[in-house]
Order: structure tokens, then sequence, then C-alpha cells
């Protein structure tokens, strides 16, 4: 199996990117596609050769892969490399060329909020000078390949504005595919938000160079299944390598302190009572939250409050939305706001009358005020009072949240991580791609999950040096914590082992 790599040129005033040539000698290609994200290429090329004449600014590349009638990777040159060395890169050098691939085009674009039309098919942008004019966020979603397909029309589509609106670039037709997101945007990052929105929900998006448009596309296309085709396990011989590993937790208490000092303070603690049986193992560790405002009363926490100077209230602070805690306190709290409102309008009234009549009505209407001031304020203190449970329950989640979040950190870890490679029967491009879902089978243990990414490295002639997929978050540097497989994994193991 080989790849030709072909040279397109920069866009024409029709968009058009007509193939220049084929660089079909190099001393090493290597090139990495990722679902949903952008890829990156490098070649080493010798300098001063027609092939690297070829490879200039504006440019891009185009991969083909034998036995694949379309291209299988494409995108454009972004970095030059040039080396000199005594020994190996002589007479004028070498050059490392490279790039990402076209899947970097909506990352590199924001989603601008300010809009004319919103919920049209005449939505369009507000100008950068004109953003003021629109909504500070703005709704998006509907199926996941529409409102990826929207919002790349808006951005550099056929609905983009002038200066951003890229011609070699072909969004398409509305995909209508996927299930539903909901989502508001205000100068997201589109390429990290595609990604936020496919997580998980086996749809991907594609860009990709199309030969008989000599434009880039965008597809937008549902995860093939392959789970019970394409299988990799070491009796096939298309893994390498795979390894699982055991650890033990790092934290299995966290204590978790509030403000105050001494006996005031307010102590939680949260045990991983499993993790301390089965390794054997205490590992205390100290979370100091002097921001979250309990202390300890007689044993319970209670909220720690300081008075209002201005109004003689407890202040219990705002919920984390900047508003009040209860609706009742909110209500009890504009009621007290119109009634001061009364009282000084009564008290300008008792200054401004003119005649004995006028005075007498308006400190009878002040008087009146005043009673209704009193009372409201105490509606507001009581308002308060009923609304510290719901404050004091909010910063005990705050607490225990956080003594999860340590022990999460700390807790036992068990990695699976598996290697496959290409084989003559199971072979990238021609039998599976990228985000097509395939199994992974190794010491009983089997994971289905998608090809988050596949990286190639090719040689002078064309020939594979390896072609290695990723499946999931296995061999990647970032695998999951499968604890509990892995560990029933060993467990299964020294059964077999004693039986035999």
């Amino acid at each position: 199996m080989g790849y030709r790599v072909f040279v397109r040129d920069r866009p024409g005033q029709d968009g058009t990117m007509p193939i220049l040539g084929e660089v079909d000698t190099w001393i090493k290609l290597d090139f990495t596609m990722r679902f949903n994200q952008p890829g990156a290429w490098q070649m080493l090329v010798k300098v001063g050769t027609p092939h690297e004449r070829l490879l200039k600014e504006g440019r891009g590349i185009v991969i083909y892969q034998d036995g694949v009638p379309s291209p299988i990777f494409s995108g454009p040159i972004d970095a030059f490399e040039k080396y000199w060395t005594v020994e190996q890169h002589t007479g004028e050098g070498s050059a490392y060329v490279g790039g990402k691939c076209d899947n970097q085009i909506p990352f590199n674009y924001l989603a601008l909020p300010g809009v004319t039309g919103e919920g049209t098919d005449a939505m369009q942008l507000r100008p950068i000078s004109d953003q003021w004019q629109g909504t500070d966020r703005r709704p998006a979603g509907g199926p996941v390949g529409q409102a990826l397909w929207v919002e790349c029309d808006l951005a550099f589509g056929s609905r983009a504005l002038p200066d951003r609106k890229m011609p070699g670039v072909v969004v398409g037709a509305n995909p209508k595919i996927g299930p539903a997101v909901t989502d508001t945007l205000r100068y997201d990052n589109l390429g990290t938000k595609f990604t936020e929105w496919l997580k998980d929900k086996k749809f991907g998006f594609r860009f990709l160079y199309n030969p008989p448009t000599q434009k880039v596309e965008l597809k937008v296309y549902a995860c093939k299944d392959l789970g019970k085709t394409v299988r990799f396990a070491p009796e096939l011989g298309n893994i390498k390598q795979y390894t699982w590993q055991l650890k033990a937790p790092t934290v299995t208490r966290a204590i978790v302190a509030c403000q105050g000092e001494g006996k005031d303070r307010y102590i939680y603690q949260a045990t991983d009572e499993a993790g301390e049986k089965q390794w054997g193992v205490v590992v205390e560790q100290f979370i100091d939250r002097r921001d979250i405002p309990l202390k300890t009363v007689k044993g319970k926490p209670e909220l720690v409050t300081k008075s209002d100077s201005s109004s003689g209230f407890e202040d219990i602070g705002l919920n984390p939305e900047g508003k009040e805690w209860t609706t009742e306190l909110a209500a009890r709290k504009a009621d007290l706001s119109a009634v001061e409102a009364q009282v000084s309008a009564a008290e300008k009234a008792v200054v401004d009358a003119q005649t004995e009549t006028e005075k007498k009505a308006a400190e009878a209407r002040l008087a009146s005020a005043r009673t209704a001031l009193i009372s409201a304020q105490s509606a507001v203190k009581l308002a308060i009072g009923a609304a510290k449970p719901v404050v004091v329950e909010h910063y005990l989640k705050a607490v225990h949240d956080a003594a999860k979040a340590a022990l999460k950190e700390g807790e036992r870890t068990g990695h699976f991580q598996v290697y496959p490679i290409d084989t003559p029967q199971c072979q990238f491009g021609r039998d599976y791609y990228i985000g097509d879902i395939v199994s992974v089978e190794a010491d009983s243990q089997t994971i289905t999950d998608a090809v988050k990414e596949v990286t190639i490295t090719v040689d002078d002639g064309g020939r594979v040096h390896t072609v290695t997929p990723k499946v999931g978050d296995q061999g990647t540097g970032e695998p999951l914590n499968l604890y509990k497989q892995v560990f029933e994994m060993r467990e299964k193991l020294r059964k077999l082992e004693a039986r035999m």
C-alpha cells in the first residue's frame, strides 16, 4: 500500500484550487488525521528540487492512498523549516514543510453574536463595526448537522461577510442530521464548539479537497458502526502492543475546612472506603476553603453573616447568578424599596406643605408610610431567616463537591492501552476511516469505540512505515480510568491461572 502527494494551488478568483503537480520523491512524510479535530502533516524534502519548488506559501497538499479513489487528507502549507548538516542534509540542505489539515478551517473562526434576521434562512452576521447593535448572545441549535452547517455558512460560506468568506470552501446544503443540540454563542471558537456539540453523539465533520470541484468541501456524517467487522486482536496480528496497570489511590480522605478558626471552623471529611479496604492505605488531604462562609455551632453548620451597616439587616450575600437566594426574599426587598420611596415622598410632602391642612395630611401620610416601613423591614428580616437554610445547603454542596473532586483526582486508577496497526487484511482508508466504530480485544477485555486518530509515516519510496490508529482514548497518553474493568480482568486471569 502506498501514498501519492499532490500540490494544489492557492484559490483563484473563482475559488478553485487546481492541482499543480505531484511530489513523488521525499525523504519522509508524516500525517495525522483526527476525529472532529484538525490533523497535521509534515514532509521532509531536499532543497532545490522541482518537488521542493512546488511547495510554496498559500498552496496546499492532497494525499491519495492506493486503492482509495478519493483523497484521504488535504490541507494548506503553513510552515517551512530548512536544515543543513555536514552528514545527512548536505548540499543545499533539506526542508521540513508542513501544516494542518483542512479541518482547521472552523477553528480559525469565531461565532459572532450580532446578527440580522435571527431564526430565519436569511440570518446574516452583522459587520464587526455594527456588532454593538445586536444581542450580546444568540441562540444556536437544531439537529447537530444543521447547527454546524448554519455556523459554517454564516462564518465563511455563502452568507458570510465579504471579508470573511472563503471562496475555496463549499459548505453545501443543510444536512439536517443528528441529535438535537441547544446552545448560545458569544465569540466562541467554532471548531471548539463543534467538538463540544459532537461529543458522544456518533457524528462527525470533515473538510476535504474534492478533485471534481477543485475546492474544499464540508461533510457532516454519521459514524459507521463496524464493531462486528473491523476487529483488532493479538490473534489477528493487528495489535502491536497492549498494556494494563492498576494503581492505589493517592487520596483516600479529603478534609475540607471553611471560614473561621478553632472550634468555630466547619470541617467536613469524605472517605474512599472501598479504596482504603482494597489497598490497605490511608492518605489524607487538606482542602482550605476559607471562601465558603460556614461555621460550626453546636456541631452543626451555620451561615457566617455580617450586619449591613446601612440597613441593619444580616448580609447573606447573593447567589452565584448575582440575585437574591429566594424569590420570597427578592419580593420582600422589592416591597421594602417601594415603601422606602413612599416614606421619602411623604417626608418631602411635609417639608413642602404650604398650609396647615396640607401639613396635617402630609404628616398623616408619613405616619402611615413609617408604619408600613416597620412592617416591610420585619418581613425582610423574616425572609432572610427563611433563606438561610437555602444558602447553607448551597455552600454545603460546594464543600461536598470540593471533597469529591479531591477524591476523584486521587482515586485508584486502572489503565488499559491498546496499540493497533494496519495489516493487509485490515487497512485504514480501505476498511475503516476516522470516526468509524471498531472493536479492540485483548486480555479478555473488549473496547468498542470510534477511531479518534490515525498517524501515518511514509518513506521516500511511498512505502508505509507505520499506520497507527487510536481507538477511543486508549493509547493516546490520556487513557480512560477503567479501574473496574481492569480489576475484573486481573481477577479473571488469577482464577484461570489457579485452575491451570
